[in-house]
């Protein structure tokens, strides 16, 4: 090293070396995030401007959801509502918190430990690269790339004229919720071994504080404050416009994001800070079957879907007396969450609504376990497995199993338990059986997706990142469609249309084979397609 050249330039293009890397390695994945998320935010202050273009429109929507305080459980407490703004913020809010988080999570989880697992990593570690400079760079990235949606936000509201300073707001706290997210991930990939492990205890927390903001915005007290969500929704960017509000969730993030390149800095390379301690010197019986070794692997998967379906169902459950109450004193209230009483029950139409919601995360488990799939492929441990008496159909079948057995677990899990906390609320208890048969209605449309990203695996995994569009449009078009009053078309195109509106509406039992018939057509494509190609293919 030469004496003017400073001590820490190498250290310096280490990160720039990293941050090339690992924008080269998240490109494609952050472009189809970004486009989709923005997408999904011009379409819907696209179709509410064009729907309350009148103050008069905009005050009857807002009369409609601020009858009592059962739909802030679902969309927050809006402040502005009555603006052009508001409306977007409550159509747009419950969307949007799902899916920022998802993709701070899914980008974040796979520079760190998805990489490390890998063990590419450990080949960049050998040079000029400090330990926290990969954390770092992934943290850069991501942020970067929730920025970019962020700035799409703001461009598509101001468009379609919500005044430029409520739009940079709103923007910037959906920035800042993602912000949270980014660090919380960064942190957990240091505390657990798999990536798995990132996303299971990320959906937990991201389930946890829906449900707080839930019970706050219900109960007006303080619980709203523990929630990331809630932060974000102080800022009331079509309201009284807190920009201070801003300061909690990037202090928030800072600190993880902090903590996160600290304990990377520190702890060995390829180890956790919480592990179980040593396993036992042999696999079990159970470890060393096909399906009991796929159930090990997607089992905290499975958990952290779980968790956030039980937590939604149950809190929806709770909350049905409110609901019920809103809507008998307010029809309106009922096309504020997207259902239509017509002559039927109104608890049919709370179920209803709840089961697509059900539906959306049963999708979302679907699609994230079979990604996992890639994940074994890439880090090479599916080469070791298939090397010896196991053949690539029965390793692909002994994890659909697992897979379908984690889908039904979450199904019937969660429609349990909306059917009970709805009984305990309402006080009746009949709704079991509609509300579990309603569950599984949506089951073919789950395995449409389903088998379409076993196809995109079989075929191109590179390509994976089109599957996870493929949910977001579906997720958009599933809850904001019918209200938004999209073409049919439009709405046809999501699975979900096509089941009906059980238990409130009919169950189109035709659609339903098609669709059956069309999901074991694509998860058969997929066996083939997977037999065929290579292994590994990126």
């Amino acid at each position: 090293m030469r004496a003017d050249q400073p001590a820490d330039d190498g250290r310096s293009r280490g990160l720039g070396t990293m941050l090339r890397i690992v924008a080269r390695i998240q490109r494609c994945s952050a472009l189809i995030w970004a486009l989709a998320l923005g997408a999904s935010m011009l379409g819907t202050a696209a179709s509410v401007a064009s729907l309350y273009d009148t103050p008069a429109k905009i005050h009857t929507y807002a009369a409609a959801v601020t009858t009592g305080n059962a739909l802030a459980a679902i969309n927050g407490k809006v402040e502005g509502i009555d603006s052009l703004g508001g409306v977007i913020q409550d159509e747009f809010g419950f969307l949007i918190a799902f899916l920022m988080p998802l993709l701070a999570i899914s980008l974040v989880a796979r520079a760190t430990r998805g990489e490390e697992e890998s063990g590419r990593l450990e080949l960049l570690l050998g040079g000029r690269i400090a330990r926290q400079q990969p954390t770092v760079a992934a943290l850069l990235v991501a942020n970067a790339a929730i920025l970019s949606t962020a700035a799409l936000f703001a461009v598509g509201l101001a468009v379609f004229g919500v005044p430029l300073l409520g739009a940079v707001l709103y923007a910037l706290s959906l920035a800042a919720l993602g912000f949270v997210f980014t660090g919380l991930a960064a942190l957990l990939a240091q505390l657990t071994p798999h990536p798995r492990g990132v996303y299971t205890w990320s959906l937990i927390i991201l389930a946890g504080s829906f449900a707080l903001r839930g019970i706050g915005d219900v109960t007006n007290t303080w619980v709203t404050g523990l929630s990331p969500l809630g932060w974000a929704e102080k800022a009331a960017p079509f309201g009284d416009q807190r920009w201070w509000a801003l300061i909690i969730p990037l202090a928030v993030g800072l600190i993880l994001c902090a903590a996160a390149a600290l304990l990377a800095s520190r702890r060995d390379l390829g180890s956790a800070l919480v592990r179980r301690g040593a396993g036992p010197q042999r696999a079990t019986a159970r470890l060393r079957n096909p399906i009991g070794f796929a159930l090990w692997i997607h089992r905290p998967a499975i958990l952290g879907w779980l968790a956030g379906g039980v937590l939604l169902a149950g809190l929806m459950g709770a909350l049905s007396h409110q609901f019920l109450d809103a809507m008998a004193g307010n029809p309106a209230v009922a096309k504020a969450i997207g259902i239509g009483i017509g002559g039927g029950r109104p608890v049919d139409g709370l179920i209803a609504a709840t089961q697509l919601y059900l539906a959306v995360i049963a999708a979302g488990y679907f699609v994230q376990a079979i990604s996992t799939l890639r994940t074994e492929e890439s880090n090479g441990r599916l080469e070791t497995r298939l090397s010896g008496t196991l053949s690539r159909p029965r390793w692909l079948a002994a994890h659909c199993v697992v897979l379908l057995g984690g889908l039904m677990t979450i199904v019937l899990g969660s429609s349990l338990v909306l059917g009970l906390s709805t009984a305990l609320s309402a006080g009746n208890t009949a709704e079991f059986g509609p509300t579990l048969t309603s569950g599984l209605a949506y089951l073919p449309a789950e395995l449409v997706l389903g088998g379409i990203a076993l196809l995109v695996y079989g075929m191109r995994p590179r390509l994976f990142a089109i599957t996870w569009a493929g949910y977001a449009a579906m997720t958009f078009i599933a809850f904001l469609g019918p209200g938004l009053k999209f073409s049919q078309w439009v709405l046809d195109l999501s699975p979900t249309t096509h089941v009906g509106n059980p238990p409130m509406g009919a169950v189109h039992a035709g659609a339903l084979i098609v669709m059956s018939a069309a999901a074991a057509v694509l998860i058969a494509a997929g066996f083939v397609a997977f037999r065929r190609r290579g292994v590994p293919q990126s």
